[in-house]
């Protein structure tokens, strides 16, 4: 079951000028708040018919040895769920497996100021199996 459900790409962006940037900070190095972690995760046909149980961990971390408030986010979800953000790829009657598309909003004020960080994601299944993600890593200005 490792990889029925799994993490396939997860990254941080702000909306600056309208469009979708891929770091919180604006141009002149101002930090945005709230900047936004998106994550997208895919689900085999069988995991997402059946609704099989995994548990989200997002958590934040500096790679440059400064510290963050940002408290780890766990989420109890099922894929295939279209509540918990999952969608049918391709029509019902010839499913081809879930898609999810994740948005979650972060506070920049949880960062310290001249820091790099990353975002770490662990898509945790009933059965042990892992699939885990890091995000770019961002500058907090």
């Amino acid at each position: 079951m490792a990889t029925d459900v799994k993490i396939v790409r997860l990254y941080v962006s702000s909306v600056a000028n309208g469009t979708m940037d891929d770091t919180p900070n604006e141009v002149g190095g101002n930090p945005r708040s709230p900047f936004h972690l998106m994550m997208q995760a895919d689900a085999s046909d069988p995991a997402g018919d059946h609704k099989v149980n995994y548990q989200l961990i997002l958590s934040a971390r500096s790679t440059s040895g400064n510290t963050t408030t940002f408290a780890p986010r766990v989420l109890n979800e099922q894929a295939g769920v279209p509540g918990d953000g999952w969608a049918s790829v391709g029509p019902q009657a010839n499913n081809n497996g879930y898609v999810k598309q994740s948005t979650f909003s972060i506070n920049a004020a949880d960062f310290q100021p001249n820091g790099l960080y990353e975002f770490v994601a662990v898509l945790r299944l009933g059965d042990g199996s892992v699939s885990t993600a890091r995000s770019n890593e961002f500058f907090i200005s």
